[in-house]
Parts: C-alpha cells; sequence; structure tokens
C-alpha cells in the first residue's frame, strides 16, 4: 500500500453533495427517515479509477474497481458523498472491509500527513509476500497497520500467490539483465504499475537505487 494523490474534487460533486447528504445524515444521526438508497458515488468510478490508475488501494491490484467509502457511510454519513473519503478499491477488500472501523480508524492510502501515510505504517516480507507492519512502531501504530491488515485479507491466498509471482517475474529479470535499465527500473516502481509498493522493497533488498516516495 502507498500514498496516493486523489486530486481535486470533481466540479459536479458540489451539487450532488448538497443534494443528498442532508438525508443520509437525519437518517444516522437523527434516526429519521428511511434508509437512503441513492448512490450517485457510483457516477465518479471513471474518476477515481483515473485518480488511482485502476489499482486498488489496498492491495494495489489491477481491478475494475469500486468506489469504497474509507469511513463507512453508516458512521459517517457526512462524508457519504466527500471526495476525500472515496478510494478506488476492488470488490474483495472494499466487501472484507465493509463497516468495520476500529478505535483508531485505519491507515489513509490518500492521507495529506506524511508520518499518515502508509508507506510508514507498511512492509514487505519478500520471502513470503505477506505485508507487514513496518519495523519500530508504536504500539498504536503497530496495531493500527496489524488490524488493517487482518480486516481486509492483505495476506489471503490470492494475494500472496500474485505477490510471490511478481516477486519470481522479477527475479528472473534480474537474472537475465543484472545491469537493468533506469527505464525497466522506473517502471517497476512507479506508482501506476501494479505492486510497485512490492517491487520497490525487492529491488532496494538487491542493491537497486529506488526513488525515495
Amino acid at each position: 500500500m502507498h500514498w496516493i494523490d486523489r486530486g481535486p474534487e470533481p466540479a459536479r460533486l458540489a451539487a450532488i453533495s448538497s443534494q443528498y447528504t442532508p438525508r443520509w445524515i437525519a437518517h444516522y444521526r437523527g434516526n429519521t427517515g428511511v434508509k437512503p438508497t441513492d448512490s450517485h458515488w457510483r457516477n465518479f468510478h471513471a474518476d477515481l479509477a483515473t485518480a488511482f490508475s485502476g489499482l486498488c488501494a489496498y492491495c494495489e491490484e489491477l481491478c475494475p474497481g469500486e468506489i469504497d467509502h474509507f469511513r463507512p457511510k453508516s458512521r459517517f454519513p457526512e462524508r457519504v458523498y466527500a471526495w476525500a473519503n472515496w478510494l478506488f478499491s476492488c470488490h474483495r477488500c472494499n466487501q472484507l472491509k465493509g463497516d468495520k472501523w476500529p478505535a483508531g480508524g485505519y491507515v489513509d492510502p490518500c492521507a495529506k500527513s506524511k508520518p499518515a501515510r502508509p508507506e510508514n505504517f507498511f512492509a514487505f516480507d519478500t520471502t513470503t509476500g505477506e505485508v507487514v507492519p513496518q519495523s519500530g512502531l508504536t504500539p498504536s501504530r503497530h496495531l493500527k497497520a496489524q488490524s488493517m491488515i487482518k480486516d481486509l485479507g492483505l495476506n489471503d491466498d490470492s494475494h500472496i500467490e500474485k505477490r510471490l509471482l511478481w516477486l519470481w517475474a522479477i527475479s528472473e529479470m534480474l537474472k537475465a539483465n543484472l545491469d537493468i535499465q533506469d527505464s525497466t527500473l522506473r517502471k517497476l516502481t512507479a506508482r501506476d504499475t501494479e505492486f510497485s509498493s512490492l517491487a520497490r522493497v525487492f529491488l532496494a533488498e538487491q542493491g537497486y537505487a529506488v526513488e525515495p516516495d
């Protein structure tokens, strides 16, 4: 998982937010009215897919994608139509996350503060393909990272299999060409490339100079 600049809010969103957000707030904060059924955030799927390069904000896999409400709709109805609360997510990560929201929250892939960004919470075990909490985290930050890994199933077999296959592919590339070209290195570690966070960790371990985030 890595930091993503979501970019500016689409101009047409403000009017939709003004029209539909109050009924979500009324239902979940005021216990009035039936549960809203509108889902106009889906009209912004293409905008979000472009911002996230078609990659899931959580597992970094290329996917058709869905709009995930980072802070769940039922718990944060004020943010239902907030661009700053939307993430591009694969169906699996979105479904597993659901309405979960632990006491300390989750790590925000679009966090504005640098210390709060994913790179300061997560690393990889390139032997097993697992996402792991960064070493040296405070207990509260370690718990936040570990909760996210567990709740979203980031180390489920399907994810591990894909990461290990990608690590094997990069290893074979390195064996074939030990003097890997800068252009290839940049492509493997570019943030619009699938599994770029994993590639960054692995290539750094192999002694390649990886540009900092």
